[in-house]
């Protein structure tokens, strides 16, 4: 009824579908960089959100 606020992220497609769904898309492939400041950024993000003092907007109207 109300809607619900919606996060999402959108990754950097000039590498992205070099492994995503192929026979080498394995952990050992991921660079652990990337994912510690994934892991981080995401992280924040909650923590943030987690702690605002007015609610997120929410759009009814999406689908």
């Amino acid at each position: 009824e109300g809607g619900v606020p919606l996060a999402g992220f959108v990754p950097d497609p000039h590498r992205y579908f070099d492994l995503h769904h192929s026979a080498r898309d394995t952990m050992e492939q991921v660079n652990e960089r990337e994912l510690e400041l994934g892991t981080a950024a995401i992280a924040a993000l909650i923590y943030l959100v987690a702690d605002l003092e007015v609610p997120l907007s929410r759009n009814p109207k999406s689908g």
